[in-house]
């Protein structure tokens, strides 16, 4: 599918998109994800993209906090 091609995207897809754009999101609401599925959907996917790795850059982030946590609890006691 091409980013002009807004048809090729099933209705399916476009909600199940906008649904994983909406919980990801503290701006957009499942309707306005809905809305920039539809007129921007190569937006979207990136958006969806960028959130998901942050949101697991974060948790490598507690990861790494909770074995230096750890370490520091075994050395010092």
């Amino acid at each position: 599918m091409t980013g002009d091609s807004l048809t090729a995207m099933e209705e399916r897809e476009q909600r199940e998109l906008a649904q994983r754009l909406a919980d990801r999101s503290d701006v957009f609401d499942f309707d306005e994800a809905l809305e920039i599925v539809q007129w921007r959907p190569e937006e979207a996917k990136r958006l969806v993209r960028f959130k998901e790795t942050m949101a697991k850059n974060e948790e490598e982030r507690a990861r790494a906090q909770e074995r230096r946590k750890r370490a520091l609890i075994e050395e010092f006691g």
